[in-house]
Formats: C-alpha cells, structure tokens, sequence
C-alpha cells in the first residue's frame, strides 16, 4: 500500500473510531491517544491496526475450499464428517491457523458456501470457538 493510501486508510479508520466513541451505543474499541494517532498519521498506529486486521489471501481461502469440496464431493468423507478436528490436521498441513480457519468458515457460511458442511462443525467434535460461524452471533457479542 502506498504512502499515501496507508495515511488516508489511518484518518478514515481514526474518524470512525472517533464517532463510534461519541457513540452511546456502540463501543469503540479504541482508546483517545490511538485515534489521534491514527487522524494524524503516526506510523506505527497505522502499522498496528494492519497487523491486527490481518490478511487472508486468496490462496489460503482456495486451500480451505478445495479441502472442503473434497469432502463434499466423497461421499464416505462426508457422511463421516464430524465437525473441525476431522479437518485441523489437513488446515495445519496447509498452513491455515485456527483463526483464519474461522475467519474463512465464516466468510463461507456468509457467502451460502458449504452451509450443510460447516453447521456439522456444531458439534462436541469441534473446539468451542469452532461450532458456529454466523455473522448474527458475531457481531451481536462484538457490542
């Protein structure tokens, strides 16, 4: 990202965090010093916040569906399909951490993508933090 768009990503994301602190119902999750060092183009608050954003690149999202689509496509894979650790070796094999694992599943979910598969993930077959990927839940314990 140039220069130029990182400074203007930092003061678009600052006045955000500005107004949702205005807020009364929204909580922000940032603190006075942090948005004014994203309105004013400190560097390492910009750094932060992409860190923290993180990136999901394309491949990684083709490596979870092709796993995936594997297992939809077999069909003893998929009646024998349980929930996440039937599939955490191969996300690991892949290099897919846990919470981009979530982060994809979701995005999968939201997207009507391997709904039937990833609602078996609600299971004592998946850790708790994997057995439901809605947006609804989500964004409801965000707030």
């Amino acid at each position: 990202m140039e220069k130029e768009a990182r400074l203007l990503f930092g003061k678009i994301l600052g006045e955000i965090y500005r107004f949702q602190r205005a807020s009364d119902v929204v909580v922000c999750p940032a603190s006075q010093g942090r948005i004014y060092a994203l309105l004013n183009g400190f560097e390492g608050a910009l750094e932060k916040e992409l860190d923290v954003m993180g990136v999901i690149s394309d491949a990684e999202i083709k490596a979870v569906t092709g796993m995936l689509l594997a297992i939809w496509k077999d069909k003893d894979r998929l009646a024998q399909f349980k929930g996440y650790y039937d599939i955490e070796v191969e996300l690991e094999q892949r290099k897919i951490s846990r919470d981009k694992a979530i982060k994809i599943l979701t995005y999968l979910k939201a997207n009507h993508q391997f709904v039937e598969l990833i609602e078996r993930m609600d299971s004592r077959h998946s850790p708790v933090e994997c057995k439901s990927f809605d947006l609804d839940e989500l964004y409801s314990s965000s707030v």
